[in-house]
């Protein structure tokens, strides 16, 4: 019975320390007759940014792009960047795409799109829609909570004895700043010679941490290219 306590009591503290996800949403859509499992090269997009957000070619977006990239692998097949497809896009055709990249970027996405089928069998898209650091302030509040006394006597023959028993007692824990961190994505994977979305994914999370949106991110794009990875390996 002691362990148990002890246990609940440990649990309750690691509930209360360790950062809380609040809400996590996905919807999916895929298109039912395609056969993913054709798929051997995808051409991976870089991350683009609800202009709103401010992200542009921040640092920050940059270590978020990083980890896209990273957890493309999960999809089991080849991977082309979307430097790596100016690159060999723009040879075949004879354009400086890099160049154009610069000074017209939609410009030069909608020409890898358009020929993306020389190179790839599907493209990917992602966009962060929103991310928001916000919060709230959690008001004063008085809860029971057990305690562990322990009292000590001594028998007729003089011998001390321990004797543990539990208390309810009252806590009142002060206000205390909520920190929320929200991120929204969209994510799309296109059949290159058709240019038709044959996969579509809305993931939406709030979690209560401090600015968490590289660690959201990291598991927003880790399941969204796992569960890719899983149609095309059938």
């Amino acid at each position: 019975m002691l362990i148990k306590k002890i246990f609940g009591v440990l649990l309750l503290l690691a509930m209360i320390a360790l950062p809380q996800t609040t809400s996590a949403e996905k919807t999916d859509w895929f298109e039912r007759g395609y056969n993913f499992r054709n798929i051997r090269t995808i051409i991976l997009f870089d991350t683009t940014f609800n202009p709103s957000l401010g992200y542009g070619n921040s640092i920050e977006a940059r270590n978020l792009q990083d980890t896209y990239e990273q957890n493309s692998r999960k999809l089991k097949c080849n991977v082309i960047t979307e430097a790596q497809a100016r690159r060999t896009i723009g040879y075949e055709l004879g354009i400086n795409l890099d160049s154009m990249a610069y000074s017209n970027p939609a410009q030069a996405r909608q020409i890898i799109m358009q020929n993306a089928y020389r190179i790839a069998d599907a493209w990917v898209l992602a966009n962060v829609d929103n991310l928001a650091n916000t919060y709230y302030v959690e008001p004063a509040r008085t809860v029971w909570e057990e305690r562990r006394e322990t009292s000590y006597y001594y028998d007729s023959r003089g011998r001390r004895h321990e004797e543990v028993h539990y208390i309810q007692v009252p806590v009142t824990y002060p206000p205390r700043r909520v920190d929320v961190t929200s991120i929204q994505m969209s994510m799309q994977v296109y059949e290159a010679r058709t240019g038709a979305v044959i996969f579509a994914r809305k993931d939406v999370r709030d979690r209560q941490e401090y600015q968490a949106q590289k660690g959201m991110f990291g598991r927003i794009t880790n399941s969204f290219f796992e569960d890719v990875g899983k149609k095309i390996r059938g």
